[in-house]
């Protein structure tokens, strides 16, 4: 990524393939033809339903093969093959997953079409099933969440929930793949990519590394190269997110003047300008501060991701914990917003993740006039009056 551009698609690509050993004995004759296809799994694409319920969105990928023969990975290594194409601008909070279940077919006599298909729609239903039950277990996300809007704080559970589908999970589907169609079918192997930010996803240290995966099943061996690839785009403002610090100038430094205006707005509006001087930078400070990133004055992509929805992303994940005088981070920042929300006739919190004596006297206040116990203590009752 650039400095003009803007992360746009993470794409699981194939880079190679080695046949070690096929599935074949002697008596089949000459080598199977290996086929391979997968499913793929944006956390932020599980949305809530209009019955309020979980629902899940799938990419599937078509067949490709026969992946053993030169012609068709030989160009690979140049040229690699996208598998599975994720939209990183889909709409959501962070962090969140991306999962690719490879489905692998040595073809024999059997129906290789019917194999991909009862591959996507039985293993789909099993990872949909793990999916609902993983995202229903986080009440608070669901719960605040809008129909037909991504669940927040449900992206590391969905990945793990996938991750953990193995073994005995598809055995059943597997053997009667095996036993009604002749083609030797291997157990889906699932790969988790965990994106923590927007614009953090192309600095990850698994992203843009070629990887490889062992394969050993039915008395074959492959090993399958990959890659997760991310896709920039030219920044719809011409300006991107380029590093600024200290005495920087121009339009990004109008722009980043322009969020701290809008992400501090108990202190008074830094003057949009395009000069990072002194106060800029103070400003910056204080923002990395509330948001309990490094605190250097550098507006690098921890800090541009933390303005451009990681901060709200944090709030969101974070659920209702019970919070008194003395906690600090995102939850507290969360609560401050909602106190300033429900009570708008006294002076704006600073939302700065700090529970101290003056945040503890709004929410005293507020559950005064909301007519429960005033303790000074976020717990359910007060965070269901919050959120309600």
């Amino acid at each position: 990524m650039t400095e003009n551009t803007v992360p746009s698609r993470l794409q699981f690509r194939l880079r190679g393939f080695i046949e070690h050993e096929s599935t074949d004995d002697f008596l089949q004759g000459a080598n199977d033809e290996v086929y391979m296809s997968a499913v793929g799994l944006d956390s932020s694409s599980v949305k809530k339903g209009a019955d309020g319920k979980p629902t899940v969105g799938l990419i599937h990928a078509p067949q490709i093969g026969d992946v053993s023969d030169n012609a068709v990975r030989g160009p690979w290594a140049t040229n690699p093959h996208v598998l599975i194409d994720f939209d990183l601008q889909q709409p959501g909070d962070w962090p969140r997953t991306y999962t690719v279940t490879l489905f692998i077919v040595e073809h024999d006599n059997g129906d290789l079409a019917k194999a991909f298909e009862v591959l996507n729609e039985q293993v789909g239903q099993k990872i949909r099933t793990a999916v609902v039950a993983a995202a229903s277990s986080a009440a608070a996300g669901l719960a605040g969440a809008a129909v037909g809007s991504a669940i927040p704080g449900i992206g590391t559970v969905v990945g793990f929930a996938v991750g953990v589908l193995a073994g005995a999970a598809y055995d059943g589907i597997i053997t009667a793949i095996d036993e009604g169609l002749s083609d030797d079918v291997f157990v889906p192997v699932s790969l988790t990519l965990t994106a923590e930010d927007f614009l953090l996803t192309g600095t990850q240290s698994d992203v843009g590394v070629q990887k490889s995966l062992e394969v050993k099943q039915h008395g074959g061996h492959y090993t399958i190269f990959y890659d997760w690839n991310m896709v920039s785009v030219a920044a719809p403002d011409g300006v991107g997110f380029p590093t600024l610090s200290l005495h920087s100038q121009g339009p990004a430094v109008r722009k980043l003047q322009q969020l701290l205006n809008g992400h501090v707005p108990d202190l008074p509006s830094l003057a949009v300008d395009g000069d990072f001087g002194p106060v800029t930078d103070g400003r910056v400070r204080e923002y990395q501060r509330r948001v309990e990133i490094t605190v250097d004055g550098v507006v690098g992509p921890q800090t541009w991701g933390m303005l451009t929805g990681g901060e709200v992303s944090q709030e969101a994940a974070v659920g209702t914990p019970t919070l008194q005088q003395g906690a600090h981070g995102p939850a507290v920042r969360k609560v401050q917003r909602l106190l300033n929300a429900h009570v708008p006739d006294l002076h704006q919190l600073a939302v700065d993740g700090r529970f101290g004596p003056v945040t503890d006297g709004r929410v005293r206040e507020f559950q005064g006039r909301v007519a429960i116990v005033v303790d000074g203590i976020v717990g359910p009752q007060t965070w269901g009056h919050l959120t309600q």
